[in-house]
């Protein structure tokens, strides 16, 4: 494929976009009858957005997991959505805590905040915001969006390259927006909590003229915590504003932008399994010790997006999108932490310390159009897209073993700073065109969508001190595709099964100087869904089979260099469940059963399970709300959690115990006020969210205490 530049391909697509027209931006439910019940957040016009907050805990349609407006019932793949409601009952303030009680999905649930770490079917999950990949860097300035500004998530399980490009075989989590909304809504949210947690928001939209032909939102937010542990911190400055324009019925045009300021932006805090798992003759080490110098770590970044999203109508069959974003993010980062197990003396440890430098960009646009047609008695949802991504980062950085310290009197003052001595620049382009067809006749629905991908990626490594340098090129392509079959039955019951394969780029050569290929990844999933006639809800069950190929493993004959020989399965049970059952009572409820295997290594984890991802894990949400009687407007929510043991190492030496977690929920609606509490881990349960080595566990989150006080009108 012929070389293209960046801004002649961004030209190109901007272009494209700009020939056609979208959908009406949908409307945001109105605040009245305050005194009776107050909701926790504006709702738009239509139970039946895929873009809206949902109702309740439930949504039924999404855009996610076909780019179209699609009903979940008939999806190729399973699509798990956390709701505004869900996200403001339960009190979450990272996207780890809203995902909690999602199947399939597993996270740190710890103190190290400095990104989003989240995992499905046992592997990491891409992350996206509306539709547009937010790449995790090579080293640590990764885009963080605060949950306060969304207006749902959705986890699309497995592989997604046929309509995403490159990703994880695990799967994505999609970020969806707060849009401008057709009615005024406005809000004021104020939250305190144990480990100082103090938190200010603020929320505003509605129309700019009496025509609502122009839409605007402005949403804030001022943070400032610890953590469990102390020197561990938390501050945000973030806001939001947005502006949609829509000339006419068939046009909407959305101008979108952030900018958010980290102060302290987190910190890696690894503990070694002989002071928190193993007996240590000089006792165990608590979650509440910071294992680095709280003198010189520190993370401070500074982020900012802008883009737009466009929709416009050719006719009541034919529609051309595009999604286009640019982000920067700068990011200062020094860090010292446990990088050995525990000395003979049960004290002792060496400390590593890393400094980074960086400054890392992206930028993306997606266009597709889409088209509703009929052959003969077969009703067709047709797409066609071509997206451009592209990221690069540029980096001064630092790292190596700065000396050793005793865990239980720790002299950290002594250890040397971690000077900058190395340069890295990286740069990773992608240009891909999909096609996907949503075929109806009758009760069936055949999705069937193809994908090719071309890719570049470039990576130099300086040495300041010499200026000597190593450079490796990749140059791939991938063809991806999915098919899937399900079949709705008249009472709300939809059984399905479908394939789909991944790609994900590799940089990096073997001994003989090639290159990497990408890794990819294969999966057969067949289940069934149930959406009942009689009350609000939506239930899921998914079987899986998930193959990831060409896993970096090291070379037997050149062991400090890797060959793509290896291989891992994963293989499981998701069952899921949303109700609004009746008018007080909600429910959210979900299992997981994972059965993960590296099959084919040169290492000695060959036949062993990964770590991190329990085999079991287990939840359930129950909401009641008082809608009459001395308790009218009263709610109280309860959850409980359970995740089983998970390895410990590569070569399950050791296991990191299962637990049993506890969270409370409460709230109260008095005119235009919602008051709430929310309590999570309620015992405060002291346990190891997982390990990698003997050498690198951590901690989860103790019992964190949240009041909020929400303000709407």
């Amino acid at each position: 494929m012929p070389r293209l530049r960046p801004i002649h391909i961004a030209l190109m697509l901007g272009l494209a976009g700009f020939s056609a027209h979208g959908q009406e931006s949908p409307a945001a439910a109105s605040g009245t009858d305050a005194a009776k019940e107050l909701p926790a957040v504006a709702v738009r016009s239509t139970a039946e957005d895929p873009q809206g907050p949902g109702v309740g805990y439930v949504a039924k349609r999404s855009k996610t997991g076909t780019k179209t407006d699609s009903s979940l019932l008939t999806n190729p793949q399973s699509v798990s959505v956390v709701t505004r409601q869900q996200m403001d009952d339960q009190g979450v303030q990272t996207v780890d805590q809203a995902l909690r009680y999602s199947a399939g999905v597993y996270s740190q649930d710890g103190t190290d905040i400095r990104f989003d770490q989240l995992y499905g079917r046992g592997f990491a999950l891409d992350s996206y915001l509306d539709g547009l990949h937010l790449y995790q860097s090579p080293r640590f300035a990764t885009p963080r969006i605060d949950p306060y500004f969304m207006e749902r998530m959705e986890v699309l399980h497995g592989p997604a390259s046929v309509l995403y490009g490159q990703g994880s075989p695990g799967g994505l989590v999609n970020y969806v927006s707060k849009l401008p909304t057709e009615e005024p809504y406005h809000e004021v949210m104020m939250q305190v909590g144990n480990h100082d947690d103090y938190q200010l928001g603020f929320d505003m939209s509605g129309p700019v003229d009496k025509d609502g032909t122009v839409l605007y939102r402005l949403t804030g937010l001022a943070r400032t915590a610890e953590t469990q542990v102390s020197e561990i911190k938390d501050q945000r400055l973030a806001i939001a504003p947005s502006v949609t324009i829509r000339p006419n019925r068939d046009t909407t045009f959305t101008l979108q932008g952030s900018f958010q300021r980290d102060p302290n932006g987190g910190l890696f805090n690894p503990v070694p399994a002989g002071v928190t798992l193993f007996s240590n003759p000089n006792g165990q080490l608590g979650p509440d010790k910071y294992f680095g110098d709280p003198n010189r770590d520190g993370m401070h970044r500074t982020q900012y997006w802008f883009g737009y999203q466009f929709d416009q109508a050719i006719n009541d069959k034919i529609s051309v999108s595009q999604n286009l974003r640019y982000l920067h993010i700068d990011q200062h980062y020094y860090q010292t932490s446990v990088t050995s197990p525990l000395a003979a003396d049960d004290k002792t440890v060496s400390m590593w310390g890393n400094v980074d430098n960086e400054h890392y960009t992206q930028f993306e646009v997606d266009t597709h159009a889409q088209a509703r047609l009929a052959t003969g008695p077969v009703q067709h949802t047709v797409l066609f897209g071509l997206d451009y991504q592209r990221s690069m980062l540029g980096d001064t950085e630092g790292n190596s073993v700065l000396g050793k310290v005793n865990l239980y009197d720790p002299n950290f003052s002594a250890l040397p700073t971690q000077q900058a001595n190395t340069r890295l620049d990286y740069s990773l382009s992608t240009v891909g065109v999909y096609a996907q067809d949503e075929a109806r006749w009758r009760n069936w629905v055949l999705t069937f969508g193809v994908r090719q991908d071309w890719t570049g990626g470039n990576q130099q490594t300086t040495l300041l001190s010499s200026g000597s340098t190593s450079i490796y090129h990749s140059n791939n392509h991938a063809f991806t595709w999915r098919a899937g079959l399900a079949y709705e039955f008249d009472n709300g019951i939809a059984p399905y099964v479908s394939y789909s394969k991944s790609f994900q780029p590799v940089l990096g050569a073997t001994y003989s100087g090639a290159p990497f290929a990408p890794t990819t990844g294969k999966q057969v999933e067949a289940g069934v869904r149930y959406q009942p006639k009689g009350f609000d809800g939506f239930f899921s069950l998914a079987v899986f089979d998930l193959t990831q190929d060409n896993v970096s493993v090291t070379d037997p004959s050149h062991p400090t260099f890797a060959v793509q020989t290896g291989q891992i399965r994963s293989r499981g049970v998701e069952l899921e469940g949303h109700a609004n059952v009746t008018e007080n009572v909600k429910l959210i409820a979900a299992y997981t059963y994972l059965n993960q295997e590296v099959t084919n290594s040169t290492m000695i984890n060959l036949g062993k399970r990964p770590q991190i991802a329990p085999r079991n894990t287990a939840s359930l949400w129950a909401d009641y709300t008082f809608h009459s009687g001395p308790l009218r407007n009263f709610g109280l929510g309860s959850g409980v959690r359970y995740m089983s043991s998970s390895a410990g190492d590569a070569a399950n030496t050791f296991e990191v115990p299962g637990r049993v977690l506890v969270d409370l929920g409460a709230h109260y609606d008095i005119q235009n006020w919602r008051l709430a509490l929310n309590v999570n881990n309620l015992f405060n349960r002291e346990y190891i969210s997982y390990c990698t080595t003997a050498s690198v566990c951590y901690w989860g989150a103790t019992r964190t205490v949240l009041g909020t006080a929400r303000y709407q009108w």
